[in-house]
């Protein structure tokens, strides 16, 4: 299995004392201030805690854990000030009911500017042994929705900067959150039951995305794609799968299924 956070200490062991300061990041990511507002000033919180994750062990490595997820969680439900969508084009809709925004969550996307940011030294990995299951945690939940659901072919131009926009933002944003911070915190604190942890952050998943729905096929296909992704990083402990394999499935819901999902 690909271990990135050992592969990040491995890194900065090696840096040569007279490279750039560890500071130089958090310094540059207080400019998210610009184009986000009072928001943007929590990017560089989040680097600090996630690099406090990288270089702690024990009861400090725990409570960095804790606080980046706090951080993450207030970040990407958009409580904090100025934290308001920003929107790129105008939304796309059809006569079939499917709307589909191009518009950026401020949030997530300091979220993920500081997930970027920490994760520079890092060397993503993907094997040609990781397919199979990137192929699994994507297809089946798609598979299962056109069973659910009659097909919703669509494409656009605002379509498609909306799935650039939710590889970027959202897809690395969110499993920054619930894989390499709340998965991982988890599988630390469980030990040889870290197994739990998949129906444990599955379950997180849902209730984040759709504890609103009163549609049970909704809610059933969404916890298929929720444990799919969970499967994925306690198999294969590659954050980059995780992140593709969240792209896959919101790309092709984007494509081939109404969007969103009735109820």
């Amino acid at each position: 299995m690909q271990n990135e956070a050992a592969d990040l200490r491995k890194n900065s062991a090696k840096a040569p004392s007279g490279m750039v300061s560890p500071w130089a990041a958090p310094i540059l990511l207080s400019f998210c201030i610009i184009p986000f507002g009072w928001s943007g000033l929590i990017a560089p919180v989040i680097w600090i805690f996630l690099r406090a994750i990288e270089f702690s062990s024990g009861w400090p490595r725990a409570l960095s854990f804790l606080i980046v997820a706090l951080l993450m969680l207030v970040s990407g439900l958009n409580l904090l000030p100025g934290s308001e969508p920003i929107q790129v084009l105008p939304p796309y809709s059809d006569s079939s009911g499917n709307l589909i925004y191009a518009s950026i969550n401020s949030g997530k996307a300091v979220i993920a500017i500081a997930l970027l940011a920490f994760m520079l030294r890092m060397k993503p990995t993907f094997r040609f042994t990781d397919l199979p299951y990137l192929s699994l945690a994507i297809l089946a939940p798609i598979a299962c929705g056109l069973l659910l659901y009659a097909p919703s072919l669509k494409l656009s131009g605002t379509i498609a900067i909306a799935a650039i926009i939710n590889l970027l933002i959202v897809c690395i944003s969110e499993e920054g959150f619930f894989r390499w911070v709340l998965q991982r915190g988890m599988e630390e604190f469980l030990g040889r039951w870290r197994w739990l942890s998949v129906p444990v952050i599955a379950t997180v998943f849902v209730l984040l995305h759709g504890g609103w729905s009163t549609d049970i096929s909704a809610i059933l296909l969404l916890m298929l794609a929720s444990i799919g992704y969970a499967l994925l990083w306690t198999l294969r402990q590659n954050f980059w799968i995780c992140v593709m394999a969240h792209w896959g499935v919101n790309l092709l819901h984007m494509l081939l299924l109404p969007y969103p999902l009735p109820g």
